[in-house]
């Protein structure tokens, strides 16, 4: 066999170890982003809260009826005793309602004075 001349590889050898960069690149990119959703999570105050339903009525009814205000939102939804304790969080402040589930009236409205 004859001596063949070697081909010049350096073009080829440069896009194998670039495409193996991007690759690299690309994972920690997926990697950082699954990492980030998991801990940047929307904190409970605002996510959407759907109404309990309930025979007399509904929580999200009961709120209706207590006047929410442009702004307010509810924070969190917690039993208390025969009630449900709503907590209301608003550019006013916060608010505690306690709401009868059998009715669906506000028993009870707690603000801090100021």
């Amino acid at each position: 066999m004859r001596d063949q001349p070697q081909k010049d590889l350096r073009g080829l050898k440069a896009l194998v170890g670039g495409m193996g960069l991007l690759i690299v690149l690309g994972t920690a990119l997926v990697i950082g982003t699954v990492i980030h959703r998991i801990y940047a999570r929307k904190p409970v105050a605002s996510m959407v809260v759907a109404p309990l339903a309930v025979p007399g009525g509904s929580v999200a009814v009961a709120m209706a009826g207590a006047g929410l205000a442009p702004g307010e939102h509810i924070a969190g939804i917690a039993g208390a005793g025969g009630d449900v304790a709503v907590w209301v969080n608003g550019p006013a402040g916060d608010r505690l309602l306690l709401v009868d589930p059998a009715s669906g009236r506000v028993s009870v409205v707690l603000s801090p004075t100021h």
